[in-house]
């Protein structure tokens, strides 16, 4: 089988490298104390340059990329430590709406929509059960909405007859209620409570699955890229750093900790080509695989770097951070073991 990238993705690829490279620790600072947590005209700028479009068919106006298209954008965007919340806001309110009114605004980065699904006591739980939809109005709460506060358009999971189905909200709308939080990576999530709010369905519980699904894939390929950035970062820095007289990385104990943390990203980057290229594979499964090893990696890179390793004045500390919160969107490695076992 052949891994190697062709013209188009290897375009994508540099493309992200070089929208990710100016942006140092303390532009990351200042872009975190903006309104929504990032800022707005470099998403209009990440949009101009396809990476949203990217994940939209021909048909909506989109560049119709594959889903491995999109996994070699979120990898490069994991690498670059990249602020811009592109697998939430991009890929997967793309595919949510794919088919809609909305995809152009979406696409041309006019518009950020925010996936409102998680309900309080619902953990990782799809189906909606606290917020009902009833004559086109919504009521009911969401919360851990991730970039709320920087939305326009909302895309909410709703009871509506029984089964679930996705409907668009206006975010400014007259009964939408938005409290902003922090959470570990940095960025702003929210609470969101309707009250009677003028709705649009778009899709039902069908799209939803299969959107998440996929996102699961996009956010394990963005981890792949966060762990090879903590990976390098701390294989340069053991180079450096002196103890005793001499480079910590000479120390043997140390390079055994490093081939092990090279190993387990190899073994992440094979997980991740194998659920994206052989049909069948469970990608939450990939996915939790992913996860627990590059939650390894970030230990390693934490410890081998000091008490410095968690502060954020060190790309190191961006990174476990946000590899954190990928991990556990859509469901935890334990939750999809558990899901595993019992389908078996």
């Amino acid at each position: 089988m052949n891994f190697d990238l062709d013209d188009n993705q290897l375009m994508f690829r540099d493309t992200v490298e070089r929208f990710c490279a100016p942006v140092d620790v303390a532009r990351r600072h200042t872009m975190r104390r903006m309104d929504g947590g990032f800022d707005r005209n470099r998403w209009k700028d990440l949009a101009d340059l396809g990476l949203v479009a990217l994940a939209l068919s021909e048909s909506d106006g989109g560049l119709g990329g594959s889903l491995l298209d999109c996994a070699i954008v979120a990898q490069a965007m994991g690498r670059g430590l990249a602020v811009e919340p592109w697998t939430e806001c991009g890929f997967l309110a793309a595919r949510l709406l794919a088919g809609s009114a909305y995809v152009e605004g979406i696409s041309d980065g006019s518009q950020i929509a925010a996936f409102a699904f998680a309900e309080p006591q619902g953990r990782y739980v799809l189906e909606a059960k606290s917020v009902s939809a009833q004559g086109g109005k919504l009521n009911g709460e969401k919360t851990f909405v991730l970039s709320a506060a920087s939305a326009g358009l909302l895309i909410v999971s709703a009871q509506e007859g029984g089964v679930t189905k996705l409907f668009v909200v206006d975010a400014h709308a007259d009964g939408v209620d938005i409290r902003p939080y922090p959470v570990v990576d940095g960025s702003l999530a929210g609470v969101v409570t309707f009250r009677n709010v003028a709705a649009q369905p778009v899709a039902d519980m069908a799209r939803i699955e299969s959107a998440v699904d996929e996102t699961r894939l996009i956010a394990a390929a963005e981890m792949v890229g966060l762990a090879k950035r903590l990976f390098d970062d701390t294989l340069e820095y053991v180079k450096t750093r002196e103890q005793f007289g001499q480079p910590i990385g000479r120390f043997q104990v140390i390079q055994h900790r490093l081939v092990d943390a090279y190993a387990k990203l190899e073994a992440m980057q094979s997980s991740l080509y194998r659920a994206l290229l052989l049909p069948g594979q469970d990608r939450a499964a990939a996915k939790a695989f992913i996860a627990e090893n590059g939650q390894w990696i970030a230990e390693q890179a934490v410890q081998l770097h000091g008490g410095m390793g968690m502060t954020d004045e060190l790309t190191i500390g961006h990174g476990v951070k946000r590899l954190l919160l990928l991990s556990k969107l859509f469901g935890d490695p334990a939750s999809a073991i558990a899901a595993m076992a019992k389908a078996a």
